[in-house]
């Protein structure tokens, strides 16, 4: 069976969408849920394997409805906001899920085929370790924003990480610091491309949106 290449010139899967939630903000959950179904249909309807197979990783994972919840919200610098909404984390990921599954299969009747796999598994410890690195800065920025506070973002990457998938932790730190515009280090970024390559990820994956970068951290 052939593979859907991961390769699709921008961020994927649900970093992708949290992206994508921006300018204009919503709290409309038909809105919402439309902007999902568009999402999917990107590439022609490429994007809904990446989003499906991220979906069904936090899903099938232990991680709590508020975890999940602080991802979002995060990721999406509360552009869609959940708590607004009433709805927890675990509700919204299983309505993306079926988004995504039935733009797979409404076309073609078959079951998703699978993603290429990244080209390095073995890299939780690296990614760790840039989390540990900007943990600090990262918890300042996210908890204790003056208007779109988020708390608990950064144990609940290390669990994405060491639980469901260092490849998606990677893509979720890189998405939750360039929303709250974390300061990092010019050789931080430089890293981060590295990293990416080895895991088979695109350089638009780190470069679609903006680091604050301070050449004095470097």
């Amino acid at each position: 069976m052939k593979h859907v290449s991961r390769r699709l010139g921008s961020d994927i899967g649900l970093s992708g969408l949290m992206n994508t939630f921006h300018y204009p903000r919503t709290n409309r959950m038909s809105v919402a849920l439309a902007h999902v179904g568009w999402f999917a249909e990107r590439e022609g309807g490429a994007s809904a394997h990446q989003l499906l197979d991220d979906t069904k990783r936090l899903l099938a994972s232990d991680l709590s409805g508020p975890e999940l919840s602080a991802l979002w919200q995060a990721g999406t610098f509360r552009d869609f906001d959940l708590e607004a909404c009433g709805i927890e984390g675990r509700q919204w990921l299983t309505w993306i899920e079926e988004i995504a599954e039935y733009r797979i299969t409404w076309n073609v009747g078959a079951a998703p085929v699978p993603l290429d796999p990244p080209a390095a598994r073995g890299l939780a410890e690296a990614v760790l370790g840039e989390i540990a690195s900007v943990a600090q800065d990262l918890e300042s920025a996210t908890a204790g924003h003056a208007y779109v506070a988020v708390p608990g973002v950064v144990p609940a990457l290390q669990r994405v990480v060491g639980e469901v998938d260092p490849d998606f932790g990677f893509r979720l730190l890189l998405r939750v610091l360039k929303s709250y515009f974390v300061p990092v280090a010019p050789t931080r970024v430089a890293g981060y491309h590295v990293l990416a390559e080895l895991l088979g990820l695109e350089k638009a994956v780190v470069e679609d949106g903006d680091f604050n970068v301070r050449l004095d951290l470097g």
